[in-house]
């Protein structure tokens, strides 16, 4: 099971980076997006707030909070 919980942190962790660069490239343009991959804990982290607070978009938090708490739930069953 722990193996799955690693899979599920990796897989939803690429996704909420792709969405997360996304909704940066969209706001600020795509020099300062790739300019924030260097500082990716951030971008992870209030990107997907913003796409909430400023669209209604679920979808960027469900990822990246949603993976985190689900592969957490299996990496602490598997062990």
């Amino acid at each position: 099971m722990a193996a799955i919980g690693y899979l599920i942190y990796i897989v939803c962790g690429l996704w909420g980076l792709f969405l997360s660069f996304q909704i940066v490239a969209s706001v600020f343009g795509e020099g300062i997006a790739f300019i924030s991959l260097i500082v990716a804990p951030a971008l992870l982290a209030v990107a997907p707030l913003y796409a909430l607070f400023s669209y209604g978009d679920w979808l960027p938090l469900a990822v990246v909070y949603g993976g985190t708490i689900v592969g957490g739930i299996f990496m602490t069953i598997g062990d």
